[in-house]
């Protein structure tokens, strides 16, 4: 297994097998989860998650069993890059460039939503492309 650092792990329960996928659930904690101030505020603490994950390692697995969901973290951060990086510039580009064109707000606001939906359109569209590159690796412990 790669060095704990390079990876972003979370455990989670297997809920089917079908072939060599394992579909997993694993309930992702935000940060916000640990804290002792969290029942003043309306953050979201805890979401279950689904994903289907590759099993290489040949682990003999039942439907119930606890699992390890990895995935390396350089993907992860490539992910957070295109999800949330590369909209934010974006949107906040184009607002800065076309107010520096004294062009209206209203307009502003109009062209720079629609260029990141626009944006956002060609990721779904590309999103079996993009996927390949993302496959979680069933660890068992």
């Amino acid at each position: 297994m790669k060095n704990r650092n390079d990876v972003v792990s979370h455990e989670g329960i297997v809920q089917a097998i079908e072939g060599e996928k394992v579909i997993v659930k694993m309930t992702v904690s935000s940060a916000c989860a640990g804290c002792h101030a969290k029942h003043l505020c309306s953050s979201l603490d805890n979401q279950d998650k689904t994903v289907t994950a590759e099993n290489p390692h040949q682990y003999p697995l039942e439907i119930g069993d606890a699992v390890t969901v990895v995935l390396q973290e350089k993907l992860a951060l490539k992910a957070v890059v295109i999800c949330f990086l590369i909209p934010f510039v974006l949107l906040f580009g184009t607002v800065v460039a076309l107010s520096a064109l004294s062009v209206s707000d209203l307009l502003t606001g109009l062209v720079s939503l629609t260029a990141t939906s626009v944006y956002y359109l060609i990721v779904w569209l590309f999103r079996n492309k993009i996927g390949r590159d993302y496959t979680f690796v069933i660890h068992k412990e």
